[in-house]
């Protein structure tokens, strides 16, 4: 598996290097080798297949005197490559890994009571499973409990166990040799239970997984070894396994679609996330967090009026946090002002709660003003139907219909 090579032009500035290895520790990234120049820097980072390169790329542009990313064909120097384990070492606080978890925003009694057992967990090498509703941040939990493990100088690899079919996973999982199957890529490669050696292989939606390949996931927790897809030779593997669901894994187990030995195996230190419901008390401090990152990239100064604030604690959020974080963005875009104010907060699914004793009729005509508004705003900001409907979640047709349900003129 080859590597990446970035090469990065700065304006000078103390501490940058810091920056954007924070960066690539945060994607849990393993940096090879680097070379600094005269205002260029140039890193060798070995390949992850789940990394978000795109993502990457726009983080680290927007880090402070950065000038531009680009991606090159190999580092521009040969002799002994210098690891940046010490660098690293200086950003993921080695000394104190708690530090890890300052990612997850929260100060509710429910989140200290979380947070305060994730970082015990951290400390040990004991397979984790999260349980908690969809948007609840379960992947966050479990690269921060990876960043402040003794694994954390090593990859941190996330996977969908519920996005890829059956013998896809498999292969994903578990790699496969030339010829193994017909399509496969020459040469054959390398399953993520391998690249993720000596660090962090994260399972999501693991109850997704059939059968079959529950069997195959107990025998590599039970033995520590794989044997990739059209191979004899089994390989021994040593990585951290974290799952996480949002099903009723006991139940699945009584009825018998998820084997009660592999729960058992998975379940050895539960953590159970609480729904955003339950910490209330979080919800202004994470839609500020959602401005603050807004403010980061486009310098703007909007801000929650008390109004908005009030609103957003009066909707239950079946969403969780990503929810409340597609609401808050949606505001950015409706508010006129600096303030956004409680008309600006239009809901998933619906336009919010209206008072009880508000008739039927008076819901069905707040709720299409709220949404002329919505569309008007966004085919102002965004110039088409696509860019629009892009914004809004929804089909540009969507957009085209409801456009002319309500006598908005589309250019």
């Amino acid at each position: 598996m080859g590597n990446v090579t970035l090469r990065i032009s700065y304006d000078d500035r103390l501490g940058l290097i810091k920056d954007v290895s924070a960066i690539f520790l945060k994607y849990g990234l393993n940096v090879e080798a680097f070379q600094l120049m005269n205002r260029m820097m140039t890193v060798e980072i070995c390949e992850n297949p789940t990394a978000p390169w795109g993502k990457i790329l726009a983080e680290i542009k927007t880090v402070p005197l950065i000038l531009s990313v680009e991606c090159v064909d190999e580092i521009s120097f040969d002799p002994r490559k210098k690891r940046m384990s010490a660098i690293l070492d200086s950003v993921s606080p080695s000394g104190d890994p708690s530090d890890s978890f300052d990612e997850i925003v929260g100060d509710s009694a429910a989140m200290r009571e979380v947070l305060t057992l994730a970082r015990r967990v951290a400390r040990t090498d004991s397979t984790v499973m999260l349980r908690g509703e969809s948007g609840t941040g379960k992947e966050l939990f479990a690269a921060a409990i990876h960043r402040a493990s003794d694994r954390r100088g090593k990859v941190f690899v996330p996977l969908n166990c519920g996005a890829l079919p059956e013998n896809l996973l498999e292969s994903e999982l578990f790699g496969y040799r030339d010829g193994a199957f017909s399509g496969g890529k020459k040469g054959g490669r390398i399953g993520l239970f391998q690249f993720a050696n000596g660090g962090t292989l994260f399972l999501d939606e693991i109850t997704e997984m059939t059968p079959n390949l529950q069997v195959k996931l107990l025998r590599v927790l039970q033995e520590g070894r794989i044997r990739p897809l059209g191979s004899n030779e089994e390989i021994r593997i040593d990585a951290r396994i974290i799952t996480a669901t949002n099903r009723d894994v006991e139940a699945m187990v009584a009825e018998g679609s998820f084997r009660e030995d592999l729960y058992y195996r998975l379940n050895v230190i539960p953590l159970r996330l609480p729904p955003l419901r339950r910490r209330i008390d979080d919800i202004p401090l994470l839609a500020e967090n959602c401005l603050a990152k807004n403010r980061a990239k486009t310098g703007s100064a909007k801000f929650l009026s008390r109004a908005a604030i009030e609103r957003l604690l009066g909707y239950r959020w079946p969403g969780n946090v990503r929810e409340l974080e597609n609401v808050v963005n949606r505001a950015l875009h409706l508010s006129r002002e600096d303030g956004i104010d409680a008309s600006d907060i239009v809901f998933d699914g619906d336009f919010g709660s209206a008072p009880a004793e508000v008739p039927r009729p008076a819901l069905k005509y707040a709720a299409d003003s709220v949404e002329r508004e919505l569309i008007r705003s966004a085919l102002t900001d965004h110039g088409s139907l696509r860019a629009a409907a892009r914004v809004l979640g929804v089909s540009h047709t969507t957009i085209a219909n409801k456009a002319k349900k309500f006598g908005i003129c589309v250019k």
